[in-house]
């Protein structure tokens, strides 16, 4: 506010994927409560803040950065998986209360990102997994989260919120056995 004077845009970026994290059984109520204050109080927290700013403009787009893992359950991450599904219904919540005033809300729900600093670290197992699974002939980049983010930055998108967009390369628009299907070699069983 300080810099422009006004706040037309809010991108939600945090997630801290440092954070240990685990099964039910394996996670400590402290461990629990870091992953949600990293991943879904800081969302929370910034679009409380960013509302009055917002109101003041007659309008404003609020963009979270989610993840494709919040639709179902995880078998060793359930605290991440517990925070970003609480950020989807943050930003349906924020986009019904808010929506009237003009102030947008949708959330971008990544798959598997590959950048230069994590694509050397990227397991075996974890691009065999995705490649399997992928519906497209490569993996997300940085900028596929990016155009989108931009178009619902703009006025481009002033009829869309409450939006929760997948940019997973199709993973979650298939049955969850479609992957090894297409190993087998067969259509359906």
């Amino acid at each position: 506010m300080d810099l422009y004077g006004k706040l037309d845009v809010l991108v939600n970026n945090a997630a801290n994927v440092t954070l240990p994290d685990g099964t039910i059984e394996e996670l400590t109520v402290e461990m629990w409560d870091d992953i949600m204050e990293s991943d879904l109080r800081s969302v929370f927290v910034a679009t409380k803040e960013a509302i009055p700013h917002m109101r003041k403009n007659g309008k404003g787009s609020i963009i979270n950065i989610g993840s494709m893992a919040s639709h179902a359950g995880d078998l060793g991450t359930a605290a991440y998986v517990s925070a970003k599904a609480g950020v989807n219904l943050l930003t349906q919540s924020t986009a019904v209360q808010y929506g009237k005033e003009n102030i947008r809300c949708n959330c971008i729900r990544p798959g598997l990102i590959v950048t230069p600093e994590n694509k050397d670290f990227l397991p075996d197992l974890l691009i065999d997994i995705f490649t399997n699974n992928i519906l497209v002939n490569r993996y997300g980049a940085p900028e596929d989260i990016g155009y989108l983010a931009v178009f619902l930055a703009s006025d481009e998108s002033e009829y869309v919120t409450g939006q929760l967009m997948n940019v997973d390369g199709g993973i979650n628009a298939q049955a969850a056995t479609v992957g090894e299907f297409r190993k087998a070699g067969a259509r359906t069983w």
